[in-house]
């Protein structure tokens, strides 16, 4: 089998836990192992294999599996991949290896940053919707009215402020 046809294997079975027969008797556990370490997946990923191929009777190669892993895993710990995790808003589950930890969990705290700030903005620029469209409402009391032109210019202040942070914090990337 190419290696491409092992590597196309390996994502349709890491795709889930859950593997027929078939996939278990014939897996590549080490290719198996380098996806599930490139998706910066834990070792708890083994234990839901070894528990689905046991109703197979099949027993997983773990130490291939592991050695797959740790493959996978250099290309996951890098900076940029923590990076891409944080902005995604994606947990860390502390897979990587020192050193590549490090420069995992540097780009990771960069991409939270991100990620805290849009989320931020999104949720003020919601409120700045829901209060443009309450100050439209007819019926509006002068007195609420008021409140809400206030409440209006606050998060227009805070969306502008949030704007810039961005705007920093991404160029600093």
């Amino acid at each position: 089998m190419t290696r491409l046809a092992l590597l196309a294997a390996s994502l349709l079975l890491s795709a889930c836990a859950s593997m027929d027969k078939a996939q278990c008797v014939n897996a590549n556990w080490t290719a198996i192992g380098m996806e599930d370490g490139a998706r910066g997946r834990t070792l708890d990923r083994l234990g839901e294999r070894r528990r689905a191929c046991a109703e197979h009777g099949v027993q997983p190669d773990a130490e291939r599996y592991a050695a797959g892993r740790n493959e996978g895993l250099k290309s996951y710990c890098t900076y940029d991949q923590g990076f891409r995790a944080g902005r995604g808003g994606n947990a860390y589950n502390g897979v990587c290896p020192e050193p590549a930890a490090a420069d995992f969990v540097a780009g990771y705290q960069r991409g939270r940053e991100l990620y805290g700030l849009q989320k931020r903005l999104d949720e003020v620029n919601a409120d700045l919707k829901k209060t443009k469209a309450g100050l439209s409402e007819p019926g509006v009391s002068p007195r609420t009215r008021g409140q809400l032109a206030e409440r209006l210019e606050d998060l227009s202040r805070e969306a502008q402020q949030l704007e810039q942070q961005l705007a920093r914090a991404q160029s600093r990337r």
